[in-house]
């Protein structure tokens, strides 16, 4: 299965969790989405993670949670994308907030949240090209 059809059907099972009022596990499954989408961009890029941590100073593995932003905003600007796009990508952040919240924190995510996560999912599909 590629990274493609991996990134539709997480979405596709974010969005049958609003359905089912499965807040947490969708909010996981769009933010799963996004990364994998983000991943198989980096990858068609022929994107150097490992000269890109090392510039960084950082101890890393290759697309972590914790370098992956970074490296996308990097690799589209090298890319020759517009500044006002690249910002929009801190939305990253708030998914990986509410995806670390689902998991592993005792309160729960509500619908709300999970709405706006699949919107930020969409703004990174669009942006991430």
């Amino acid at each position: 299965m590629s990274f493609k059809d991996k990134v539709a059907e997480n979405k596709m099972v974010a969005k049958k969790c609003l359905e089912l009022k499965a807040y947490n596990a969708g909010v996981t499954r769009a933010y799963y989405s996004a990364f994998l989408h983000i991943k198989d961009y980096l990858l068609r890029k022929n994107f150097n993670y490992e000269n890109f941590l090392r510039s960084k100073g950082l101890k890393e593995r290759e697309y972590s949670h914790g370098s992956i932003q970074m490296a996308v905003v990097t690799c589209l600007q090298t890319n020759g994308n517009k500044p006002s796009d690249i910002f929009k990508l801190n939305i990253i952040d708030n998914m990986y907030r509410k995806r670390r919240r689902a998991d592993y924190e005792k309160d729960s995510i509500i619908e709300v949240e999970l709405k706006s996560s699949l919107d930020e999912l969409d703004t990174v599909l669009s942006i991430v090209a």
